[in-house]
């Protein structure tokens, strides 16, 4: 089954009925609802969703977006699981409960999570420069990269074990509503969980419902600046993959349609089983065509 994130569409319109449209017309059977997508929008998408041919294979956090959220700020971080703050840490609880319940409601197999952060200076423009310029193998730039990780992860115990906390509450809620938690793999080298937390967390919540959910960009970004060895993360939780999101990369940047790139999706062929929920994320900028070309690009390359 081959789905597409609401992602293209929903900064584009609040219409429920024009939103399924948009998707109904594509190669694609089924959708992941995200964050972007209002309490109001949802429920009249709830009737016209039931009727229509697309299967609500996935539900992004937080869905649908908080009452107190601003449009502008619509984000899968807008409250931050691993927060030094206990209140907001409490709230990210609060509203993911919402996001699992919701899934349930559509009959979605899985949720997922943005699993927070390490607070600490990313000083991108120091790192994205090496890049750039084509110097990111250089001393320097490796030097400077080894002094951010030194930083993280030095940081990084109350961070990973309010998390582990946070995990532990959504874990029970999941398991009420049958729902997969889907932990991704995140765009920046200060975000939860990098590639040794994840062996912590499956370890402690081994016979839980909490999954790996693999993003194809933000590997490729993180493999593109070092951070991480290529191929590593499925390599390593493939045996817990729950889901992918695919989109393609042009240096820093994500959420290309498919082909359009330089990631080489053959090689997550043989990761993905027939259970395995394959959603293409994309930026709403996307031309129609692309996304048409995409869909077919992946079919072709790794759903054949």
């Amino acid at each position: 089954m081959l789905a597409l994130s609401t992602s293209w569409k929903s900064t584009e319109t609040t219409d429920a009925k024009a939103l399924l449209a948009s998707l109904e017309g594509l190669d694609i059977s089924g959708i992941e609802l995200e964050y972007r997508i209002s309490e109001t929008t949802y429920q009249q998408m709830r009737e016209p969703l039931e009727r229509s041919r697309l299967k609500a294979v996935s539900v992004h956090n937080f869905f649908p977006k908080p009452s107190i959220q601003p449009d502008s700020k619509a984000s899968g971080d807008f409250f931050i699981l691993s927060s030094l703050n206990k209140e907001e840490r409490l709230r990210a609880i609060q509203w993911t409960t919402k996001t699992i319940e919701t899934a349930a409601e559509v009959g979605a197999k899985a949720v997922v999570l943005h699993c927070g952060r390490v607070e600490m200076e990313r000083e991108l423009d120091v790192l994205y420069p090496f890049f750039v310029s084509n110097r990111i193998d250089s001393k320097e730039a490796q030097a400077f990269i080894g002094r951010k990780l030194k930083e993280r992860d030095r940081l990084k115990p109350q961070f990973l074990e309010n998390l582990l906390f946070s995990l532990d509450q959504l874990s029970r809620v999941a398991e009420k509503h049958k729902i997969f938690l889907g932990l991704e793999n995140r765009f920046h080298y200060d975000e939860l969980p990098t590639l040794e937390d994840f062996e912590t967390i499956f370890r402690r919540f081994q016979g839980t419902l909490l999954r790996y959910w693999h993003d194809a960009g933000h590997a490729q970004v993180n493999e593109n600046l070092t951070f991480i060895p290529p191929g590593s993360l499925l390599k390593n939780y493939a045996n817990r993959l729950i889901g992918i999101h695919l989109h393609d990369t042009a240096g820093l940047e994500d959420h290309l349609a498919p082909g359009t790139g330089e990631i080489d999706f053959t090689h997550l062929k043989s990761y993905l089983k027939s259970d395995t929920l394959t959603v293409l994320e994309l930026k709403p900028q996307i031309p129609r065509f692309e996304v048409i070309q995409g869909i077919r690009f992946i079919r072709e390359k790794i759903l054949n």
